[in-house]
């Protein structure tokens, strides 16, 4: 239920059935259920309260938080602004998860327009995933996002120079003529 909430953005229904469920019903939360307070707090800007939960899981809980978990923290936090705390975040956590965390990061600098942020970001990535042209897309992005054309040539034609193949993406589209229904 706290997941779905999540997903349909009721957050506040989404905290009032977590605090339901521990304080009346004497439920002990697990990892899933922070994940959908995690997710909560992202999709609705609460970053303190985020924050709070991911302590609480830890703190109270003893729960260890898993990739799921540090994606929604990270996430938050770049969108919020807040790099320096991403920042810390992502250098407390194991070193195998780095990896995962840093795309939701290159994506805030995206929004918030921070190229300088942004390349650095890129470079742990590709260092981490040499071989993954999403990395090299997303820094292209970043630069096509605050009009640096030139710059994001150059990346993409990383691409081409490193002999990388990007992963293919299709989308598919319905249109309805009445009794019939074309799929593109």
């Amino acid at each position: 239920m706290i997941n779905g909430y999540a997903i349909h953005g009721m957050g506040d229904e989404a905290f009032s059935l977590f605090h339901k469920m521990q304080q009346v019903e004497g439920i002990k939360p697990d990892v899933v259920v922070y994940t959908s307070l995690l997710s909560v707090c992202s999709h609705s800007g609460l970053v303190e309260d985020g924050l709070r939960y991911f302590r609480s899981m830890q703190n109270e809980y003893g729960i260890e938080p898993s990739i799921k978990h540090y994606v929604c923290l990270v996430d938050r936090l770049g969108t919020a602004g807040q790099f320096d705390l991403a920042l810390k975040t992502i250098q407390e956590m194991p070193v195998q998860i780095q990896a995962q965390v840093w795309a939701p990061l290159l994506s805030a600098c995206r929004k918030h327009s921070n190229i300088e942020l942004g390349k650095l970001v890129a470079r742990k990535l590709i260092n981490l995933s040499p071989l993954s042209t999403d990395n090299y897309v997303l820094m292209a992005n970043l630069y096509t996002s605050v009009g640096k054309w030139k710059e994001a040539a150059i990346v993409r034609g990383l691409i081409n120079d490193k002999q990388l193949v990007k992963e293919a993406v299709w989308s598919q589209v319905e249109m309805d003529f009445g009794n019939s229904v074309i799929v593109y």
